[in-house]
C-alpha cells in the first residue's frame, strides 16, 4: 500500500511547459538582417556567374542547331556530348551553389541561435519551466494549438536578445 501511494505521488507532479516562436524572434533581430544581406550578396555573385555560363551554353546550343545539318555524324555526336556534359556540369554547379548558400547561412546564424538557446534556458530556469515547445514547425504548421498566453516566452526572449545585442555592440 505504501509503495502505491509513493509511486502515484510522483505521477501527479506537474510539468511546467512554456512555448515560443523562434521565427518571430529571428525575423526581428538586426543580426539576422545582416546575415540575410550577406547571403543576398553571395547569391547575386553566384547567380551572375551561373547566368553567364547558362547564356553561353544557350548560344553554343543555338550555334550547334544551326550547323547541325552540315556536320558529319562524328562531329554531331561530339558536339552533342559536349553540350550535354556542359549542361550537366552547370546543373551540378547550381546544386553545389545552393548547398553552399544553405551552409553559409546556417554557419552565420549559428551564433545567433546559440544566444537564443542560452536566453531561452535562462528564462526557463527563472520561470521554473521543465519544457519549452516550439510554437510551430518550420513550415508554419501549429504545434501548440491552444495555450495560455502567459506560457508564451517569445517576447521575453526577443527583448533579452535585443538588449543583449545592444550590449554586445557597446
Amino acid at each position: 500500500f505504501t509503495c502505491v501511494f509513493l509511486c502515484t505521488a510522483g505521477v501527479h507532479a506537474q510539468v511546467k511547459i512554456g512555448y515560443m516562436n523562434p521565427s518571430v524572434i529571428l525575423a526581428q533581430l538586426d543580426e539576422v538582417a545582416v546575415v540575410d544581406q550577406l547571403i543576398e550578396q553571395l547569391v547575386q555573385e553566384r547567380d551572375s556567374e551561373l547566368i553567364s555560363k547558362a547564356n553561353q551554353l544557350q548560344k553554343d546550343f543555338v550555334a550547334y542547331e544551326e550547323a547541325r545539318s552540315m556536320l558529319n555524324e562524328e562531329a554531331r555526336l561530339k558536339r552533342e556530348k559536349d553540350l550535354l556534359d556542359r549542361d550537366q556540369q552547370l546543373q551540378q554547379e547550381r546544386e553545389n551553389y545552393l548547398n553552399e548558400i544553405t551552409q553559409k547561412r546556417a554557419q552565420l546564424l549559428q551564433p545567433i541561435i546559440e544566444k537564443i538557446d542560452q536566453i531561452m534556458a535562462e528564462v526557463a530556469q527563472e520561470k521554473r519551466l521543465d519544457l519549452i515547445l516550439n510554437e510551430a514547425t518550420s513550415y508554419g504548421d501549429a504545434i501548440v494549438f491552444f495555450s495560455s498566453e502567459e506560457l508564451n516566452i517569445t517576447q521575453e526572449v526577443l527583448t533579452r536578445m535585443i538588449v543583449s545585442g545592444n550590449n554586445d555592440k557597446n
